[in-house]
This record gives structure tokens, C-alpha cells and sequence, in this order.
């Protein structure tokens, strides 16, 4: 775990998990199995999830998300967007176009952006990979 996380305050703690089940609902997985193992890895409660009022506004999201002063941290953010995004093994055009305008607006430039779409491709592809590679030729 990076140390960026280790050390949030009340209000990124809130606006991670925010973001977090914002993509959640933007890729249409209701796994929240996956969502709380996220937060339980760094040191959010259960609890806290409860009290997380959903946003469904990209623009809402984003100003939240443009609050918090670290680009490192808004970074991270964006990165864990794309990884619950892609917990289902598939990212559509919708979530693509959903966390690419975020990005965005938050003050990541749009390379940076795109790196981490094409890093998260790269992991499907790995994945899928390794796959076949335990499947095939059975």
C-alpha cells in the first residue's frame, strides 16, 4: 500500500470511498465485496462505507475529488476508479469516457489519463493470458 493512503483525513477518506462507488455504479458492478476489501486494505471501516452518501453527477464527483490539494492523491484516486472499474474483467466506452472526463477535470493531465487506461488494459491483457495459459490445451 502506498503511503499516500496512510495518512488521509476524514474527508479524503470519505471522498476516495465516494469515488470508489462511483465507478462502482458508472461499470455497473454491484460487487461490493471487491469495494470493501478496497477499504478494508487501507484501514477504512465498514462502517464508514454506510455513511457515504452515492454521488451519480460526474461534475459533483469531480468537484469533491478537486478539493483535495495532493495530485498525487488525486491520482491514486483516479487509478483505483479504473481498477473497480475493470474488477468485472471489461471496460465499456461509457466507463472509459466516465473516468477519462474525470481525470480530467480534476487536473490530471490527459496523457497521464491515458497512461493509466493503457496500464489497466495491459493488466486485462495479462489476465487473460494467464487464463489460457492454465485452460489451453486441455
Amino acid at each position: 500500500m502506498p503511503n499516500i493512503i496512510e495518512n488521509l483525513t476524514e474527508e479524503e477518506k470519505n471522498i476516495f470511498i465516494t469515488s470508489l462507488m462511483y465507478a462502482m455504479e458508472l461499470s455497473h458492478n454491484k460487487r461490493m465485496d471487491y469495494l470493501k476489501s478496497r477499504i478494508k486494505e487501507f484501514g477504512i471501516s465498514e462502517s464508514a462505507l454506510k455513511k457515504i452518501k452515492p454521488v451519480t453527477d460526474p461534475a459533483e464527483l469531480s468537484k469533491m475529488i478537486k478539493q483535495i490539494k495532493s495530485i498525487k492523491l488525486r491520482r491514486y484516486i483516479l487509478r483505483e476508479m479504473i481498477l473497480v472499474a475493470v474488477a468485472n474483467h471489461e471496460l465499456s466506452d461509457e466507463e472509459i469516457a466516465g473516468i477519462y472526463n474525470i481525470g480530467t477535470r480534476i487536473g490530471i493531465k490527459e496523457e497521464k489519463v491515458s497512461d493509466f487506461f493503457m496500464w489497466a488494459a495491459k493488466g486485462l491483457e495479462w489476465e487473460i493470458e494467464g487464463l489460457q495459459l492454465i485452460e489451453g490445451d486441455l
